[in-house]
């Protein structure tokens, strides 16, 4: 299964850090990528349309005049020094998420000591 926070909620920001961990684990199980960090970087919005503002039309297709737009991912994953491990992440992610591979960084996660 996989989650993804579309900002119709007014608690967004609590639901950010648990959709990063979702992503996370389910980026874990595609075979090679081992543990992986995800970081979601959003368009800052400086606009800010009051409900009063927007006509019925744009209030019932998108309630929330404020919602940021994902411009950015960034993966830090163990198995990514594997540049087709690599490009299967980034396959991966701008199919679900709907967002363009050159807006995708992935990078290699740095192997701690044991």
């Amino acid at each position: 299964m996989f989650l993804w926070n579309d900002g119709s909620n007014s608690q967004d920001t609590k639901l950010a850090p648990k959709t990063t961990e979702d992503l996370g684990y389910i980026l874990e199980k595609i075979s090679g990528v081992g543990r992986v960090e995800v970081y979601f970087h959003y368009k800052e919005n400086t606009e800010k349309t009051t409900e009063s503002d927007m006509s019925f039309f744009q209030w019932t297709s998108d309630s929330r005049g404020d919602k940021e737009e994902l411009i950015g991912i960034l993966v830090v994953a163990e198995g990514a020094r594997d540049k087709r491990i690599q490009n299967n992440l980034i396959k991966t992610l701008s199919s679900v998420l709907q967002i363009a591979p050159h807006r995708i960084v992935i990078q290699e996660m740095e192997m701690e000591d044991k």
